[in-house]
């Protein structure tokens, strides 16, 4: 199939979050996928900024070999080694990206969900019996406002290391075209 799955998570994630904040979706239902639409949307968001931070060995320079992201769903390391990435090429990195904010957001959702299974089962394994003692209180609205916000950062990021990408390989391009 082609598709555009970050884009896909996060629509879903957002209409879905939208309608739990007015009422017209159940928190209990949708809104436990809403969660977890966000949070796998986080995931691939975080995994695409990091390849492609892999294209570039610096802010002029395409790399010659890209090393593959993996299958981790783990967030915090992912943004470990994002963060890491961008420090090794900090020209590379649009200015004033709001890059605290998202580690924040990482944060919180490695915290009540560090293996990505909280919200697609309903315990470690099934059946599970509820218990209250792992509820968890969620703001919709807040998460909503934090998801989009979150995916402007890490879009514009992604962006901009693919035209940057791109711009390279134009310039390289371009300086083989003359020498012959």
């Amino acid at each position: 199939m082609d598709a555009l799955f970050t884009e896909g998570y996060f629509e879903s994630a957002k209409l879905l979050l939208k309608g739990v904040a007015i009422g017209e979706l159940r928190p209990g239902i949708e809104g436990v996928a809403a969660v977890f639409l966000s949070r796998h949307f986080l995931e691939l968001a975080l995994k695409f900024a990091l390849f492609h931070s892999r294209w570039l060995e610096d802010a002029t320079r395409n790399a010659a070999e890209v090393e593959p992201v993996g299958r981790s769903h783990d967030l915090s390391s992912l943004w470990d080694k994002l963060t890491a990435e961008l420090r090794t090429k900090p020209k590379s990195v649009p200015k004033d990206l709001d890059l605290d904010f998202v580690a924040k957001f990482v944060k919180e959702f490695h915290a009540c969900d560090p293996h990505n299974w909280r919200f697609r089962y309903s315990g470690h394994q099934l059946p599970a019996v509820h218990s209250s003692r792992d509820a968890l209180g969620i703001d919709f609205d807040s998460l909503l406002l934090n998801l989009e916000h979150a995916h402007d950062v890490l879009e514009t990021l992604d962006t901009y290391m693919v035209e940057t990408y791109g711009e390279n390989k134009e310039w390289q391009e371009e300086q083989n075209s003359w020498r012959g």
